[in-house]
């Protein structure tokens, strides 16, 4: 490796690990007690360590090869810092992806940076709130790791699993299988065909999205009404939205969901970290497109009694709350050594703290009392 590329590589390994205050070098991370959580452990050759840590600069560079293991088990892998808003963060997000009997799973591991377990409890309810008898199981499972990089501790992340096909199809059989995630033109927009992304098949069709399109924005409320019933999955879409609305999920109105196609659509949640003021008052949707599903009588009928019903089921808002609990005192030797310095248990017991009082309170806040009461 050159001069230039030791260099380069020592400046974006400070970048990764620290954001400023004191940097305690590398025998320090590897000494850290990470507690019961998985580890993470991920090994590159140094060439391909420099082309890992050359992704934070270059967005599009590809996967760095890597082997990683996990819960006792080596696998072939490959990492590459993701997203773009993060990237100028101290601690980055990444995408780990690791071959399983021939397959390909893929991982995003989220730094969940002031967030904590906002978007794990989500996630939790959306896959384990019972409406007719089913869930919203597609929704991504989390779990808390801690990632090390050639044996350097990295810091506590949020292992989220990312929509593969197969899991999809396996969730909802149909004739047709298609994913897409979504971009809203703002809280009255209409989706955009040309920022919304075909996670798959990979091609140019986007006619599910044009129509969903066309039909949002000319059919009569008779038609409209018709279409909703015939090609949305209703009880999906309420299983979606009460967990959205409770929650008060506030960064949804532009972005953050996909769009599943099994010959019926299935709204599917993404990164649901935002919200939990109690003064949230978003309900019945926060963009057009839910807005007019939830119009629809038949589906608002349905919405509203779920929604009552969600409030009174104390045993699984108990359960939520155990829950959060559960995850503050097994990720608590991860985050106290964490080596990013906004990283604290204060923080993170904060967080939970204000998840269970919001949790507690939202039946009964005024933004809630105004729409079910």
């Amino acid at each position: 490796m050159s001069s230039k590329a030791k260099l380069i590589l020592a400046l974006l390994t400070v970048l990764l690990l620290t954001s400023c205050g004191e940097f305690g070098g590398f025998s320090d991370f590897k000494k850290a007690d990470t507690g019961s959580i998985t580890k993470v452990e991920a090994y590159f050759t140094e060439e391909n360590l420099a082309k890992f840590y050359d992704s934070v600069s270059q967005p599009e560079e590809d996967y760095a090869q890597c082997t990683v293991t996990m819960s006792k088990h080596t696998y072939p892998g490959e990492m590459k810092v993701r997203g773009y808003t993060s990237r100028g963060e101290p601690k980055k997000n990444f995408t780990l992806r690791i071959k399983v009997g021939g397959e390909k799973v893929k991982y995003a591991l989220m730094h969940e940076a002031d967030t904590w377990f906002k978007n794990r409890i989500v996630m939790y309810a959306y896959n384990n709130y019972v409406y007719k008898g089913a869930s919203l199981t597609a929704a991504p499972e989390t779990e808390p790791v801690a990632l090390f990089v050639n044996d350097k501790y990295i810091g506590y992340y949020v292992k989220v699993d990312m929509y593969e096909e197969k899991q999809l199809n396996n969730y909802k059989k149909g004739s047709i299988s298609e994913l897409f995630k979504i971009l809203i033109n703002g809280f009255d927009g209409d989706p955009l065909h040309e920022r919304t992304e075909k996670k798959f098949p990979k091609d140019e069709n986007f006619s599910t999205m044009d129509l969903l399109i066309t039909n949002l924005n000319s059919m009569n409320d008779m038609d409209w009404n018709a279409w909703v019933e015939k090609y949305i999955d209703v009880d999906d879409f309420i299983r979606y939205m009460v967990v959205h609305d409770f929650f008060g999920v506030s960064d949804t109105a532009s972005h953050n969901y996909y769009i599943y196609n099994y010959g019926k659509l299935v709204f599917l949640p993404w990164d649901h970290e935002m919200g939990m003021k109690l003064e949230y008052d978003c309900f019945f949707g926060d963009n057009k497109l839910v807005k007019r599903i939830l119009k629809v009588p038949s589906v608002r009928t349905a919405y509203i009694q779920a929604m009552k019903d969600f409030v009174a089921d104390t045993d699984f808002l108990g359960t939520l709350k155990d829950k959060v609990t559960g995850w503050y005192d097994e990720s608590y030797l991860a985050i106290k050594n964490d080596p990013i310095f906004y990283y604290s248990v204060e923080d993170a017991r904060k967080c939970r703290d204000m998840i269970i009082n919001f949790i507690d309170n939202r039946g009964t806040s005024a933004a809630y009392k105004r729409h079910f009461q």
